[in-house]
């Protein structure tokens, strides 16, 4: 084929000849130069950059697995819709063209919000707490029922709901699922104890001791039963100006912080982690020398 020959406008004129034989099945995949490619103004994912050089070397041996899907904005341009990560690790990769499917009838600014979560939500790779995020991104955006995000999305009603709950968890809990050092159903027997002053210890000693998720049911199960009463009277609310500082810090260095401070004056600031790599972590945003494995030893 004649790489110079114009296939007329629209997205055929961006096909590269390397796949030239896709361009006549219907409705499949076509490749398109990378630059020919814009971000979606609607992303509803922040984390767009996470994890990118990783998925870059798999694309490098393995190539773009997954279309990415696009709507046109120009004879020369095409907004992704879904699968940025793929285009951005796509272009760190080397790649020059990646395969598209386009979808010429998004119109608006809300249909492109909805299709980027939906798609969001049915990828295998996104965490609990990614989904759930995006779950409830439909229900407020749209003003939607749970019945209709599940219809949505093919999932049972129920599903929605259990994704929805997590939100309901500590960030700190949400923090670690997002991470995958605890799972779902880790997560969802910890929901059982929120509110209580045993919740962190016991998300630890499960992340500490390998626990399966039926002997975290049961163990969350038992302490619900027991609930533990305060030994002394709760701390007054922190000022407003405080908890926006536990908020800065607690991005900042990416593990939760808490502030408290002391009647006589002066106070403490204490970090919070739940495993070593996230003492690890910390100390090299603080400029420290780690060697937390041995310096805490086996645990």
């Amino acid at each position: 084929m004649n790489s110079g020959r114009k296939l007329g406008r629209g997205l055929s004129s961006l096909l590269t000849t390397r796949h030239a034989e896709d361009e006549g099945v219907p409705g499949g995949p076509q490749w398109v130069a990378i630059e020919h490619l814009v971000p979606n103004r609607k992303q509803p994912r922040a984390d767009v950059e996470k994890g990118l050089e990783r998925l870059a070397e798999s694309i490098r041996r393995h190539g773009v697995m997954q279309p990415i899907v696009v709507t046109p904005l120009a004879p020369d341009k095409f907004e992704i819709i879904a699968g940025e990560r793929r285009w951005r690790a796509a272009a760190h990769a080397g790649l020059k063209s990646v395969p598209v499917i386009l979808r010429p009838q998004v119109s608006g600014d809300e249909e492109r919000l909805e299709l980027a979560l939906i798609e969001n939500v049915q990828r295998e790779d996104l965490n609990a707490i990614e989904r759930a995020r995006a779950c409830r991104q439909l229900l407020e955006t749209y003003q939607l029922t749970q019945e209709d995000v599940a219809g949505r999305l093919g999932l049972e009603r129920s599903t929605i709901a259990n994704l929805i709950r997590l939100l309901e968890l500590p960030e700190a809990i949400q923090d670690v699922v997002s991470r995958g050092t605890l799972s779902a159903g880790h997560a969802r027997a910890l929901l059982r104890l929120n509110g209580h002053p045993q919740q962190a210890r016991l998300m630890e000693q499960m992340i500490r001791e390998d626990w399966s998720v039926r002997q975290a049911e049961e163990a969350c199960g038992r302490l619900a039963q027991h609930p533990a009463k305060p030994a002394h009277a709760p701390r007054p609310r922190q000022p407003a100006w405080i908890q926006g500082l536990q908020e800065q810090i607690t991005r900042g260095l990416g593990v939760r912080a808490e502030v408290r401070l002391l009647r006589k004056g002066g106070g403490k600031l204490i970090l919070h982690f739940a495993e070593l790599e996230s003492l690890d972590a910390l100390a090299r945003r603080l400029g420290l020398r780690s060697e937390a494995e041995e310096l805490l030893g086996p645990g």
